[in-house]
């Protein structure tokens, strides 16, 4: 535990570091609400899901974050990696690859992180459950 913990400060670090680097004003986390159960799990998975520190990460980064005076919003993960930045048609990536019938093509984690970015729904910060 102590050096998860470690790890998610060094992260946290990095993630606050690099934002400051770049003058960014808000950090954008997906909500992550219950992935425990909504999630598949497997033997394969099951360890590293559940030994997940993404919560206290979070946590982290806000602090860290708010310190350095940037904002954090938390955006709904829903659709992320299915939705095309380009045309809107939402389908599933094959493998982990993502191809829409308009030909853009990326990788579906990239997408997903751009969709985050570009995302306009504010699902509200760790302590206040509303949606706007």
């Amino acid at each position: 535990q102590r050096i998860m913990k470690d790890i998610d400060h060094k992260l946290s670090h990095d993630v606050v570091e690099t934002a400051v680097a770049h003058n960014v004003k808000t950090i954008k986390l997906e909500r992550l609400a219950n992935i425990r159960s909504t999630t598949r799990t497997s033997r394969k998975n099951n360890h590293s899901l559940h030994n997940w520190s993404f919560y206290r990460l979070a946590q982290f980064i806000e602090y860290k974050a708010k310190l350095a005076g940037i904002a954090v919003e938390h955006v709904n993960p829903a659709y992320t990696s299915q939705t095309c930045p380009v045309c809107g048609h939402v389908h599933h990536a094959n493998d982990r690859n993502y191809t829409c019938k308009c030909g853009f093509h990326i990788h579906r984690d990239i997408l997903g992180a751009m969709n985050i970015c570009n995302s306009t729904e504010y699902v509200g910060d760790s302590n206040i459950r509303h949606t706007a």
